[in-house]
């Protein structure tokens, strides 16, 4: 931690062949994503905003860099009716990467605070992902986490080809990738399957990136991890063009 973020320009993808696959951006105002773009046109893909629910079901691949609170995405999502349509899309296993609440919302709840600051029931995610997600100890770390951490693989995903390091856990060159946040999926029995890296935080283990078919999301900000991060949405991307996106198998302990 106390590194900066690389920017995502740094990246040289070493290829200006034009891609086949338009990325569908769900960005829905809760803050800047500029960098997210920036790292998608780096990669040499070519995007399209979607402001309506029918453009969901229209995408070849969405990527929704959730930022802010849990309780204002969800909000957005159900009042602009993109949150049935996600659900429809998610369900067909269609492509798909979600990004920091872009990943937490495909759980079925999160005890965040709503925008009163209190706290009641559980707020409901899109409920792709068994499991609710939970505001790390601030008596045993320092919260929010934010900061470079290494993950451990606990599945091999097309995804993954060109972030260094086959399997097992990455760490320093290139392998680390930047968090920010207060709130962490535990792994569990139920979601297990779904978990393709782990990391630990000060003593508390979470998910930081699932994948069950062509279904992905991270904990953690690609676009903010500098090359490790720009060769994943590169994989991923690739892994949609080629088809191979759901070809993962479990890594054994």
């Amino acid at each position: 931690e106390g590194k900066a973020p690389l920017s995502p320009l740094t990246l040289n993808m070493g290829s200006d062949a034009k891609k086949k696959v338009t990325v569908s951006l769900l960005d829905y105002g809760a803050g800047n994503v500029r960098s997210v773009r920036n790292a998608i046109t780096s990669c040499g893909y070519e995007i399209v905003d979607i402001t309506h629910p029918s453009q969901i079901d229209d995408a070849s691949v969405i990527i929704f860099p959730g930022v802010g609170s849990y309780h204002s995405a969800m909000d957005v999502l159900k009042r602009e009716g993109y949150d049935d349509a996600l659900r429809g899309y998610l369900a067909a296993d269609r492509p798909y990467l979600g990004i920091c609440l872009g990943m937490q919302t495909l759980f079925e709840s999160s005890e965040e605070t709503n925008e009163a600051g209190h706290v009641g029931d559980p707020l409901p995610g899109l409920g792709v992902i068994p499991g609710r997600v939970v505001k790390f100890d601030e008596t045993k770390r320092s919260v929010p986490h934010i900061g470079w951490n290494g993950v451990v693989r606990l599945q091999d995903s097309p995804a993954m080809r060109y972030v260094s390091g086959a399997s097992g856990e990455s760490s320093g060159g290139g392998g680390e990738v930047y968090f920010v946040h207060s709130y962490y999926a535990p792994i569990t029995s139920e979601n297990e399957k779904w978990v393709l890296t782990r990391t630990t935080y000060e003593g508390q283990e979470y998910v930081s990136s699932v994948q069950r078919g062509n279904v992905c999301a991270t904990q953690f900000h690609p676009e903010k991890s500098g090359a490790a991060g720009l060769n994943f949405i590169r994989g991923f991307l690739e892994s949609v063009e080629d088809g191979t996106l759901s070809n993962t198998k479990p890594i054994p302990n």
